[in-house]
């Protein structure tokens, strides 16, 4: 029963998880595509699911990574997490953009999401390794609420419809999701 159960929650997790995934479809200004995104999100997790079923048996894990390609695939990922921000605001209109030069806004845009970053990996550092103590956990809980807090002020600026700070939270999760990834593949264990 408590297997059963386990499994029941995995699926509506991945359900949620797709669902609002797939809202980001709604940025592009066309709600037909929230069925788009649905579909790629769905195909990507069953890839990963079928990845790792045949690669693993029962819940053991292979300790078969080659350490270089880690290390090329972290820094991959990180690249994409700072470029991505600039990626989508300059090529898409889903963040509506202050009147400056392009060469300020990504300054600015660098420049914030590198904070973002290093705000976010300090507040996993902190509450998952050093949180050991009470005071790195307190520490790393309120580097990630600042974190948390930096998308939505500097939208509040520029735009702040519940639209637009709504897609520069989407934009940080995607920030969030590829930083995340790259640094477990660079901490991995060996």
């Amino acid at each position: 029963m408590k297997d059963t159960f386990f499994k029941i929650k995995q699926i509506v997790g991945l359900v949620i998880f797709i669902a609002v995934l797939s809202v980001m479809g709604m940025i592009t200004g066309r709600p037909v595509m929230m069925l788009a995104y649905a579909g790629f999100f769905l195909l990507m997790s069953l890839i990963v699911y079928l990845t790792l079923r045949r690669h693993q048996r029962h819940f053991e894990v292979e300790a078969k990574s080659n350490k270089t390609v880690r290390m090329v695939g972290a820094i991959i990922l990180m690249l994409l997490a700072i470029v991505a921000p600039m990626l989508i605001a300059l090529r898409s209109n889903v963040i509506n953009l202050p009147d400056m030069t392009v060469g300020t806004i990504v300054g600015l845009m660098l420049g914030v999401t590198i904070v973002f970053i290093a705000l976010v990996l300090l507040a996993l550092y902190l509450i998952n390794s050093k949180g050991h103590t009470l005071s790195n956990r307190i520490i790393g809980y309120i580097s990630y609420i600042i974190a948390s807090m930096i998308p939505g002020i500097l939208m509040s600026f520029v735009d702040r419809t519940p639209m637009g700070i709504g897609s520069v939270y989407y934009v940080a999760m995607a920030v969030l999701i590829l930083a995340y990834n790259a640094r477990s593949l660079y901490c991995k264990q060996d």
